[in-house]
């Protein structure tokens, strides 16, 4: 059977072994065979529970406000534009569209407010640095802040006092923020979508019971360790490692010129094709079935007398994680045949870092439809956290068939591909290294 020999093939070389120890060793760092360490517990009354985030306006727009005003006295805003950290500082006339904001929220005059909370003289030109004043700034008990004036810079020891105005409704402080957002360069905590996290209120004994019922009853505990493993070996393993595996055992085929037996051969393009690419994901999915066992069975014991679902880990690993490793194969299979290069690894690279770091604020819940590697991780509260994954349930579905329906439409024009080179009318590798060849020869004439 050919599939079995392709299998074989893959399975038996070095590669394969390099990739199968860097799947342990990735998954091996991110604890997921510690999971006995976080176990479920049923809550007892009286006890704490934790927190959960609720867009509690009264509690929100005093906490942004203080973090807003102390990033405006240093004139050192923290954003994740692209997911990277990024610490912002803004030109004089973009902290006086800031102090316009501020003044917006709190009462104050913006003049005012660069004089005192930046040290700014309104209207003064050249550089500038920004500090708080003398006496620093300090909370009073009810939500508002105080700015200390140094009497070296200021005629009057006045303390200037930060507050959100009493008429400032929820909706307005919104669309103020986002306004500081949009000025910032966009990822900061102050954009509309992000402002919820300032709202923390702790968990009630009954929404504590809740959440461990729902574990026991619709995961049947074993579904949330499947869960948060899937999370791990997607993000950390499966949205890359693939493609190596693919480009590495494509080129080497090249280097031994086994197209040219494969273009004579009478098995068809369509074939041979989907059993190459069938065979890689098999293989590449036969360490993660058997760790994904491995870590959920180390926490079987430690739930006497409670019904568990022992399918939980194959289900996950067929309905989230295989997804992710069609299309790490695909892209690898196709670029490495459109190209005749290891340009796909680039590629793949480059859209999981982008993945990876663009939903660095959506760890704990991100399900959006381009995402390569869907995030639920919010540590052991994971576990907890079944109704969350219901309630995005659908969104992880459209997800997971987009992928693997790219992969599929990347295996069919690789088929193409093959079939053309077959009949001698395509000569992928040939017109990208005339491609390079060209760009070469132009900066090299623009050099001299």
């Amino acid at each position: 059977m050919l599939l079995l020999q392709e299998i074989k093939k893959i399975v038996k070389s070095i590669p394969y072994m390099i990739f199968v120890a860097a799947v342990v060793i990735g998954l091996f760092s991110q604890g997921v065979f510690r999971f006995q360490d976080d176990l479920l517990e049923e809550p007892q009354p009286g006890g704490s529970y934790g927190y959960k985030h609720e867009e509690i306006a009264e509690q929100i727009m005093p906490a942004a406000l203080r973090d807003l005003l102390t990033e405006f006295s240093n004139n050192n805003y923290t954003t994740y534009p692209i997911g990277f950290i990024k610490h912002v500082k803004l030109s004089e006339s973009k902290q006086e569209k800031m102090a316009e904001i501020l003044s917006g929220i709190t009462g104050n005059d913006k003049d005012r407010i660069l004089q005192e909370a930046a040290g700014i003289t309104p209207g003064a030109s050249g550089n500038y640095t920004f500090q708080i004043g003398g006496d620093g700034m300090q909370q009073d008990g009810n939500g508002g802040f105080t700015i200390g004036s140094d009497e070296k810079q200021q005629n009057s020891p006045e303390k200037m006092a930060f507050a959100v105005r009493d008429d400032m409704d929820y909706a307005r402080f919104k669309e103020l923020m986002g306004q500081a957002d949009d000025l910032l360069g966009g990822g900061s905590n102050y954009a509309v979508d992000s402002l919820i996290g300032y709202g923390t209120v702790p968990l009630t004994y009954e929404e504590a019971k809740e959440r461990y019922d729902l574990a026991i009853s619709s995961d049947k505990v074993t579904g949330g360790y499947a869960r948060l493993f899937s999370d791990y070996a997607g993000v950390m393993v499966l949205s890359i490692l693939p493609v190596f595996l693919a480009v590495i055992l494509g080129m080497k085929d090249r280097r031994v010129k086994m197209e040219a037996l494969i273009y004579t051969k009478k098995i068809s393009a369509a074939k041979l094709t989907f059993i190459r690419y069938l065979a890689l994901v098999i293989a590449a999915m036969l360490p993660v079935i058997l760790i994904s066992y491995i870590s959920n069975m180390m926490v079987w014991s430690s739930y006497p007398g409670i019904q568990l679902d022992y399918l939980a880990p194959l289900k996950y690993d067929f309905g989230w994680l295989l997804p992710s490793v069609m299309i790490s194969t695909a892209i690898g299979m196709f670029l490495t045949e459109l190209t005749g290069t290891p340009i796909a690894v680039a590629v793949q690279g480059l859209w999981w870092m982008f993945d990876v770091n663009l939903g660095i604020k959506s760890v704990s819940s991100g399900y959006a439809l381009l995402r390569l590697a869907p995030r639920h991780n919010a540590g052991a509260d994971s576990l907890f956290r079944t109704q969350d994954y219901l309630d995005h349930f659908g969104d992880l579905v459209q997800n997971r068939l987009l992928m693997a329906g790219i992969a599929l439409a990347l295996i069919l024009l690789t088929i193409l591909i093959y079939e053309s080179k077959r009949k001698g009318k395509f000569g992928g590798n040939a017109i990208f290294k005339k491609a390079v060849s060209s760009i070469r020869d132009r900066k090299n004439k623009s050099q001299a």
